[in-house]
C-alpha cells in the first residue's frame, strides 16, 4: 500500500478504510427519517461498534439482524479472504514454512476475525507462467513440482472458498446432467438456508414458477457417475420434492411445470 512489503501493514490500511466506509455509510442511513423499527436499532448497534474499531461481522449480530439491514451491503458484514503472494519456491518447496508464516501474518493483523476470515497462498508469478502453456505440457510441469492444478491453483481453489466463506450452496438446474457433462447446465449460488423449489423455478422463468408441479433432484455426486440422467433415475439416486424443498448444496434439480 505505501511502497513496501508489509502484509499486515497493508492489510490494516484496507481494513480501516473498510470500517470508515460503513461508518460514513450507516450514518447516513440514520439521518434519513425513514429509518426506523429493526434496522435503526441494528445500525445504532453496528455504528457503536465500528465506532470501536470493530467489524460489523465481529459485533456479534443475530441471523435477523443481518437481515434487517441486508440492503444496506456493509462491506465488514462480509468475511475477508487474504491472499499471500509467494514466489514459486515458497509455493512448492516451502510451502510448510510458508504456511506458518501466513498463520503468524493473520495473527498480528488487528482487524482480523479469526472466526469468519481465512487465506489461502497464490503463486501469481508461477500461475502466469504455466497459463502460457498448453493443457498436457502445463500438467506435465505441475505434476513435476508437485502441484495439483485441481486443488492448488487460484482459479480452482478461490471460487470454492468464496462460496466457502459466504456459506453459499450451489445448485445445479439443466438438461439432467451435471456441468461436467453439459454446456447448457446452469449454476446458481443461493444464499445460506438455501432458497425452495418454487423460489429457484421463479429464477429461472415466472412462467416455470406459475405452472410449478414438483421437482425431480439428485446429488450431483451421484450424477456424475451415471452415463445419463434417467440412467440415474433408473437407479432410484432421483427423488420427487415439492415446492417447499429447501435446494441443498450440489442438488441437480429439474422442474416439472404446467405451461
Amino acid at each position: 500500500v505505501d511502497g513496501k512489503v508489509d502484509p499486515v501493514a497493508d492489510a490494516e490500511v484496507v481494513n480501516l478504510e473498510l470500517i470508515l466506509a460503513d461508518s460514513s455509510h450507516v450514518e447516513r442511513r440514520l439521518e434519513r427519517t425513514n429509518c426506523v423499527g429493526d434496522e435503526r436499532n441494528v445500525l445504532l448497534k453496528v455504528q457503536k461498534g465500528l465506532e470501536e474499531g470493530l467489524n460489523a461481522r465481529s459485533i456479534g449480530l443475530t441471523y435477523e439482524e443481518k437481515h434487517s439491514i441486508k440492503s444496506m451491503g456493509l462491506l465488514t458484514l462480509k468475511p475477508v479472504l487474504y491472499a499471500f503472494n509467494t514466489d514459486e519456491v515458497d509455493f512448492t518447496l516451502n510451502k510448510e514454512e510458508t504456511i506458518d508464516q501466513a498463520e503468524a501474518f493473520m495473527s498480528r493483523i488487528g482487524y482480523c476475525d479469526r472466526q469468519t476470515d481465512t487465506y489461502t497462498l497464490v503463486s501469481a508469478k508461477l500461475e502466469s507462467e504455466v497459463g502460457l502453456l498448453g493443457i498436457d505440457e502445463r500438467n506435465a510441469y505441475l505434476d513435476s513440482i508437485g502441484v495439483d492444478c485441481t486443488t492448488q491453483l487460484t482459479y480452482t481453489t478461490l471460487p470454492l472458498l468464496v462460496k466457502d466463506i459466504l456459506s453459499l450452496s450451489l445448485v445445479y438446474t439443466g438438461p439432467g446432467v451435471p456441468p461436467e457433462r453439459s454446456m447448457t447446465t446452469k449454476t446458481h449460488v443461493v444464499q445460506p438456508r438455501g432458497v425452495k423449489a418454487i423460489e429457484l423455478a421463479g429464477k429461472l422463468h415466472g412462467d416455470i414458477e406459475r405452472g410449478f408441479i414438483h421437482a425431480e433432484v439428485v446429488d450431483a455426486r451421484d450424477m456424475i457417475n451415471y452415463d445419463s440422467y434417467n440412467a440415474a433415475k433408473d437407479d432410484g439416486k432421483v427423488r420427487m420434492e415439492g415446492k417447499d424443498y429447501s435446494v441443498q448444496d450440489n442438488d441437480v434439480v429439474l422442474i416439472k411445470w404446467r405451461k
